[in-house]
């Protein structure tokens, strides 16, 4: 795996995110944490979709509002039934 400062990540994104796309994906060191660009395949079916949201809510992350979660959801929602 690749390992890039925020700085190289920033003049090189649309590269990476091909290499990402093709399966190699990038760490970038971001305040004491790992960010990590890599491909998204979205699920199958929305159920799995909103399975992946709920997980996500009830992580020891940060919480997101409400209004971010309902944005996250369209966004995938749409994305979901587009791909088929």
């Amino acid at each position: 795996m690749k390992t890039c400062n925020l700085s190289q990540a920033k003049s090189t994104l649309g590269k990476l995110a091909d290499q990402a796309l093709k399966g190699h994906p990038t760490v970038i060191p971001r305040g004491g944490k790992l960010v990590i660009l890599q491909a998204y395949e979205l699920p199958d079916h929305p159920d799995e979709f909103d399975a992946l949201i709920q997980a996500g809510k009830e992580s020891p992350h940060r919480p997101l509002t409400q209004q971010v979660l309902t944005k996250i959801w369209q966004r995938g929602r749409s994305g979901a039934k587009d791909s088929r």
